[in-house]
């Protein structure tokens, strides 16, 4: 059959009973999954639609097309056809079978109201239905029905198949990966037949030491995902799929595990709507992988504590301009337990000569001035390193002894008592349910039962919520040692970026007051008791 071109008039045959004038324009839809179902061309499926549309009265006026779509959302260009007919453009949108409208209920039955909203109907070629009455309604949502459980039959194979995958040491989908040679299962002999061999992956070599020279400069501080995108660009390497490296898509890379001999899955028992695009890390896993890993298992453990340390450092602090950027603190602020971040403050043609208090200089809050020389700061936070130096040596040594966390034996059996009683409660209304449940008591009795059993949990629980919380162990300083010790050595010669990233493993803050005074809390520290979530004003203006 010939091809027309497209959105040309069709004019049917002398012979049919059609004028030419009374030709009606409508949209007509092609869809070509991404897994080929049913392995309809585009092509034979618009030479369907036109022939069926001239039967019928009508002529496809535009073509829309998804040649490599899946139809479980509705996220193509489907769409801009729906949009139309709301429009009053088109009246109909034509389709080979409804399953190329779409193969997810909850998306057909939205859309499909659309377009019948807007006085349109969705037409079949193939499935001659008049959804006009109550049986061709009815035919038509079986239909969609059908199409809908053979795309989820689909995807459950699918998944059977990726889990198969995944307990032999191999990617869900396979496909190369960065710093490896991928050799698949099959490969073309020559001779139009397929060659089978084992599937595995091979450390590249140049792209190899790339990949762990960037974590080892990664997990050291000295760059982030963006600088080592320019980097792998300037040498001339793209992705997989040959374009640019971007800070996005090193992240992936990087965050995946496959470079440290893992593959990275997520959890089954979570509901996310579209798990293959879940970036949420609380929703995956890691699982070992067959192939060589071009990062040691330490290496990795240590990226991804730098990864957690630069997720909780501000913006401006991970290309800081001063080591104690992000760690500046008002602590005339934080002992009114409000959190106020240290501005750094131009004088005297310095642009950083001190600190002040950022609220305050916004007009947040009103206490009285905080401002203090940034020189000060520096050399107290150094000061500071020398004298815990020589008090961890301290500890470490057996001079110092950590205070030990006060203990009540009698707080203690009661707390155990108590949560005794609510255990036993608990169980005893279980059993009273399960009895009523099964018909073996009356209702008054379950409910006498039930209540007494809950004042008896209730009454324990308020007495063990009233009881003083464990002192929980101190946190030693002594793994610390090492790190306050090459600070101290290469204050003046290491870079102002990895000053910054070593004191943020030392210092959880660095509050400032007047009068000069600063106060150094290590990360070694109690932590801080939790604070009320304050309202914002638009927040207090609605209540």
């Amino acid at each position: 059959m010939e091809s027309r071109p497209r959105g040309k008039v069709i004019i049917p045959p002398a012979r049919s009973i059609v004028k030419t004038s009374e030709l009606i324009p409508v949209i007509g839809y092609a869809r070509v999954s991404t897994w080929r179902e049913e392995m309809i061309s585009i092509a034979i499926q618009k030479s369907v639609v036109e022939e069926a549309a001239i039967r019928r009265g009508r002529y496809i006026a535009r073509w829309i097309e998804d040649p490599d779509a899946t139809g479980r959302n509705f996220k193509r260009k489907i769409m801009q056809g729906i949009e139309a007919v709301e429009q009053g453009l088109f009246p109909e949108i034509w389709v080979w079978k409804f399953s190329r409208f779409g193969r997810n209920r909850y998306g057909v039955a939205i859309n499909l109201a659309r377009i019948e909203q807007a006085g349109g109907q969705l037409l079949s070629a193939t499935e001659d239905i008049d959804a006009s009455t109550a049986v061709g309604e009815f035919t038509r949502d079986m239909l969609f029905a059908v199409a809908a459980f053979e795309s989820n039959r689909a995807g459950e194979q699918w998944k059977e198949t990726h889990e198969l995958r995944r307990s032999m040491g191999l990617p869900a989908t396979g496909g190369k990966r960065f710093g490896y040679t991928w050799h698949p299962r099959r490969l073309p002999d020559g001779a139009g037949g397929w060659t089978l061999q084992d599937e595995r992956y091979e450390i590249l070599d140049q792209q190899g030491d790339i990949v762990f020279d960037s974590f080892a400069e990664y997990r050291q501080g000295k760059t982030g995902f963006g600088k080592v995108a320019v980097w792998w660009n300037d040498l001339g390497f793209t992705n997989t799929r040959g374009d640019a490296w971007q800070d996005q898509t090193v992240k992936w890379f990087m965050d995946s595990g496959f470079a440290a001999g893992l593959l990275r899955v997520h959890k089954p028992d979570t509901r996310c709507p579209k798990p293959g695009r879940c970036q949420k890390e609380e929703h995956h896993y890691f699982r070992p992988a067959v192939h060589q890993s071009i990062v040691p298992g330490d290496d990795w453990e240590d990226y991804w504590d730098r990864r957690a340390i630069r997720k909780a450092t501000p913006p401006r602090a991970l290309e800081p301009v001063y080591p104690l950027a992000g760690l500046i603190k008002c602590g005339i602020c934080q002992e009114n337990k409000r959190s106020s971040a240290g501005q750094i403050h131009s004088c005297k043609g310095d642009p950083g000569y001190g600190y002040r208090c950022g609220a305050r200089t916004r007009h947040h809050v009103q206490h009285e001035p905080v401002y203090i020389r940034r020189r000060i700061v520096e050399d107290t936070v150094r000061d500071w390193l020398v004298d815990k130096a020589a008090e961890i040596d301290a500890i470490a040594a057996g001079r110092i002894a950590l205070p030990k966390p006060r203990k009540s034996p009698g707080a203690a059996q009661k707390r155990k008592r108590l949560e005794q009683e609510i255990s036993k409660a608990t169980k005893a209304i279980d059993r009273a349910t399960e009895a009523y449940s099964l018909g073996h008591v009356p209702l008054d009795s379950y409910t006498r039962t039930r209540d007494k059993f809950t004042r008896q949990r209730d009454e324990a629980q308020a007495e063990l919520d009233e009881l003083p919380k464990l002192d929980a162990e101190p946190v030693s300083p002594v793994p610390h040692l090492e790190t306050v010790r090459g600070l101290i050595k290469e204050w003046d010669t290491i870079s102002v970026k990895s000053k910054r990233v070593t004191l943020a493993e030392l210092i959880r803050r660095v509050e400032i007051f007047p009068d000069d005074r600063v106060e150094v809390v290590a990360v070694w520290d109690p932590p801080d008791p939790p604070r009320e979530a304050k309202k914002s004003a638009a927040r207090r203006a609605m209540a």
